[in-house]
């Protein structure tokens, strides 16, 4: 199990909102998860942003997705950025089709969003919900994807109507490596370019009292398949009690 953030990471967090995990996964688990979301033959996703997404079900498709529900890479990051007490809200893939689009600029704590916050006290730092998407294939700087105003997770002040698009960065990012990014962050996805479909898969998580989706309890058949640890992250919000992860 790895430590948590380091001092770099964890700087690089307080002032960018995100950070990048290079090579997370190793090529041959990507090409099985990507075969696996290709086996499904899911609806051609479209424009439309319903089109390009696909539920929590693909943690009961292979158990190499559930290894990503509390990877150690990742997990004792989680932990530092949200608690001992986490938990996952919900979970969804993402398919993108090239020359299409997602959605634009949203999220961010401006006006302060309870569910979605970013806060330092104390020598810590603590969030709301908060991303891991674990992507499946390259996106190269100028393909699109991932796009972010670095450190508008702090920001005081509303979003204006109209931004020059040079306060939006393009985040780069190699099949196999994971982004992780707290929802006070202010982000959008750029269209996406490359020649073949984006996909990913993103987990959403919380602090233990919080929820932002509507609780539901996990699919038996996906609860008979998981580990102890991963069941505790399936515990609906509460103070106490509340298992810690």
């Amino acid at each position: 199990m790895a430590d948590g953030l380091t001092a770099q990471q964890r700087y690089f967090f307080d002032v960018y909102g995100y950070l990048v995990l290079d090579a997370v996964l190793p090529r041959r688990d990507v090409e099985h998860l990507d075969a696996m979301v290709e086996a499904q033959r899911l609806m051609p996703a479209g424009p439309d942003i319903g089109s390009q997404r696909f539920g929590d079900e693909f943690l009961r498709w292979d158990p190499l997705f559930r290894t990503l529900l509390d990877h150690p890479t990742v997990l004792p990051i989680l932990r530092d950025l949200l608690g001992d007490h986490l938990r996952l809200d919900h979970a969804y893939g993402i398919r993108m089709a090239p020359g299409t689009s997602g959605l634009g600029l949203h999220g961010g704590g401006t006006p302060f969003d309870p569910s979605q916050y970013y806060l330092h006290r104390g020598g810590r730092m603590y969030n709301g919900l908060t991303t891991v998407t674990w992507t499946l294939v390259d996106s190269a700087p100028g393909q699109g994807g991932f796009g972010c105003i670095p450190g508008s997770h702090k920001a005081d002040e509303h979003l204006p109507p109209e931004i020059p698009t040079e306060w939006v960065r393009e985040v780069p990012l190699a099949a196999g490596s994971v982004l992780v990014f707290t929802e006070a962050l202010t982000h959008c996805t750029i269209p996406w370019t490359a020649p073949y479909e984006r996909r990913a898969v993103l987990f959403k998580y919380s602090p233990g009292h919080l929820a932002w989706n509507q609780y539901k309890e996990p699919h038996r058949a996906l609860w008979r398949s998981l580990t102890a640890q991963q069941r505790r992250l399936f515990q609906p919000p509460s103070i106490a009690p509340h298992e810690p992860i």
